[in-house]
């Protein structure tokens, strides 16, 4: 095989600005622009009327084009303040919201900006004031969510984290190349039951219960235990919460062309390193590279048209615990439909300078987040990487990767150690390095890399008190800030009386990155944790 160097990228650009992650493009500017989802967003007329949507709260919001609208997945979605599900008539059995804009309503991305922000247009469920929820075949309460979805020109597909492992008593049970450790136990409820939490845990911990699968007439089978992925980056003794080689089942949805909100022909993926996913289409891809590649969205499947993931295994990680969360790279053919099949190809590393690839998760190595770019430090040890989002910049020839921001560790009776980290990190949260809440950006020639260090895109540390955007204008409410426009406190039952806000899930929307000035301009979106809501964020970065 041939590796898909940067001399694909142009030989102007090569010769103008040299090749590789020695000319890192650079974060000039980045503007809160204001609520762009939940509290303080206005409503889309059609929300309004003839029933007015009860739509409080909301977090995600990913993004991808279908049928000439930007179509957008959120996560966990509240009706109202202090927390109910969006939908009623289903109880706290779904609760992700979606919504669409029409594209040609923007064809300038230039002209949004701080009160001129789209309206997004919320699924509603015809006749009643419930926002309608995402049902891919499989319960979503409280903290399953989307991860994504795409588009073939046709139809749509959607990725849904369901946040549960899949039992075994043999090796012969697991798939994708993982195994059965029969070690291993849970707490919460079993892996069978949809709803609620499975955590991960090693057999003989206080609290966890051993023999996860049953026979037939609902006894325990002896000696059975979770599929794990041996090669996992997070495989050791210790076992904490999410953050472990346990093997997590993420569903992959056909989108309904008459019911937007459901999903059929489910496709069940174990994967541990890929259980926290983001997603492009690709319009050619030869992994061969024999072809020149174009990373421009796929206008239809067929041919070289692949969809990219990259994943890692859980949110957070413990570096001091020798617990990192390394990145990965796979790709799999752009399904066309009905009958389509889920076949990811894992990146197994390169040789002489070609990619291989592996049909096995168990043969995937991370991709190169170590590389060194003069005068920039390398990755300072920081822990919270949160969701991801990776988008091909034309006019800088690179891919661009935004991650990371912050988390809540006031305590609550729940969380009495380190609040809301504690939910993702368990007994180690103490050990996990928080760093400044900043979201954080990289960038590559290649899909696989090597990726520059980080660069800080919007920061939010709330020790610093209420300035920035914990200050007046800012996107993060401090208990500090007192000024008629500061950010809103969400009054919800979880919330700590001095909660603070802080950044995840960024999500950069391809359709409005354009060239501006001396660079290119992203208009990109994020989560807040206090107050409960996406907002809309643009960013330039030049060569």
């Amino acid at each position: 095989m041939r590796s898909i160097t940067c001399t694909t990228a142009g030989l102007v650009l090569t010769a103008l600005a040299g090749c590789g992650p020695t000319d890192p493009p650079a974060v000039v500017s980045t503007e809160h622009l204001g609520p762009f989802a939940g509290v303080g967003a206005d409503l889309h007329p059609d929300n309004v009327a003839p029933q007015r949507v009860e739509f409080y709260g909301t977090d995600l919001g990913f993004t991808y084009e279908h049928g000439g609208k930007l179509q957008i997945l959120f996560g966990d979605s509240w009706a109202i303040e202090n927390y109910a599900p969006i939908e009623a008539s289903t109880g706290p059995r779904f609760d992700d919201a979606f919504g669409t804009i029409e594209l040609d309503d923007w064809p300038d991305p230039a002209q949004i900006g701080r009160g001129n922000i789209p309206q997004i247009r919320l699924g509603q469920n015809p006749g009643t004031t419930e926002a309608s929820a995402i049902d891919p075949g499989h319960l979503m309460d409280l903290g399953k969510t989307p991860m994504g979805g795409f588009s073939n020109g046709t139809r749509e597909f959607g990725i849904f984290n369901i946040g549960k492992p899949r039992g075994c008593a043999a090796d012969a049970d697991c798939t994708n190349g993982l195994t059965c450790d029969a070690g291993l136990g849970f707490f919460g409820v079993p892996y069978s039951q949809q709803d609620n939490l499975t955590l991960g845990c090693r057999e003989g911990a206080p609290g966890c219960v051993g023999d996860t699968m049953a026979d037939a007439a609902g006894a325990p089978v002896p000696a059975t235990g979770f599929c794990i992925d041996d090669s996992s980056v997070l495989r050791g003794p210790r076992v904490s919460n999410l953050l472990s080689p346990i093997g997590i089942r993420v569903l992959v949805g056909l989108r309904d062309t008459g019911e937007p909100k459901r999903y059929v022909e489910t496709r069940d993926w174990l994967t541990n390193k890929f259980m926290n996913v983001t997603v492009r289409t690709v319009a050619r891809f030869d992994p061969a590279g024999e072809a020149k590649p174009d990373f421009s969205p796929a206008p239809g499947a067929g041919g070289e048209a692949r969809v990219f993931l990259w994943g890692r295994p859980g949110f957070v990680g413990v570096a001091a615990n020798g617990r990192s969360l390394a990145l990965y790279f796979a790709y799999v053919d752009l399904p066309a439909g009905p009958g389509f099949e889920w076949k990811p190809m894992y990146y197994a590393g390169s040789a002489d300078g070609a990619a291989k690839f592996s049909p096995h998760e168990s043969d995937a190595v991370p991709v190169d987040l170590d590389s060194t770019v003069a005068g920039m430090q390398p990755e300072e040890a920081i822990d919270i990487v949160n969701q991801m989002s990776v988008a091909w910049v034309e006019p800088l020839r690179k891919w661009v990767m935004f991650y990371g921001g912050g988390l809540t560790t006031l305590p609550s009776p729940a969380l009495p150690d380190c609040g809301v980290l504690q939910l993702f990190s368990g007994a180690e949260c103490k050990d996990v390095k928080v760093g400044n809440g900043a979201v954080r950006m990289r960038s590559a020639d290649d899909p696989w890399g090597p990726w520059t260090p980080p660069q800080d895109v919007i920061t939010a540390d709330p020790a610093e008190g209420p300035k920035g955007q914990f200050g007046p204008g800012g996107a993060l409410r401090h208990v500090d800030c007192k000024a008629a426009d500061c950010a809103p406190h969400s009054d919800i039952f979880v919330y700590h009386p001095d909660e603070y806000g802080f950044f995840y899930s960024a999500n950069i929307i391809e359709q409005w990155i354009r060239p501006a000035g001396d660079g290119v301009d992203i208009l990109w979106n994020l989560s807040t944790w206090d107050p409960y809501r996406v907002v809309l964020v643009r960013t330039r970065i030049v060569p």
